[in-house]
């Protein structure tokens, strides 16, 4: 006797799923870039502090307020995700998400130098 399962997902075909997801390098790539947009807020957060200024003019109005910022980036990682999980297999997403992870570590790196000469 076999039960049909219409629809219905066991949990061992969820952690299959996922583990699929965490074996897949966009995912890695995704991973990296909420790392690094972390760091971009903590470096930003210490270059502020030590006097600096944020040159992107997107984040400008938001300085006031390092909680706005971090807000703005957890919506933009959430949409980027949900674009990464639309777009499966699409090779220009791929390269606009090592693009931009690259942008991001190399956002990160300048902070880090200003912050060897503030």
């Amino acid at each position: 006797m076999q039960i049909e399962t219409a629809g219905l997902e066991t949990p061992l075909a969820r952690r299959a799923g996922w583990r699929a997801r965490v074996d897949d390098p966009r995912w890695s790539l995704y991973l990296g870039l909420a790392v690094l947009n972390v760091f971009d807020l903590i470096t930003t957060a210490m270059v502020l502090d030590r006097g600096g200024e944020e040159r992107n003019p997107f984040v400008q109005p938001l300085v006031e307020n390092m909680w706005h910022i971090g807000l703005l980036k957890v919506v933009v990682l959430l949409l980027v995700g949900t674009l990464l999980t639309r777009c499966e297999g699409s090779r220009i997403a791929e390269l606009a998400l090592a693009g931009t992870a690259g942008w991001y570590l190399a956002v990160v790196l300048w902070n880090v130098a200003v912050l060897t000469i503030l």
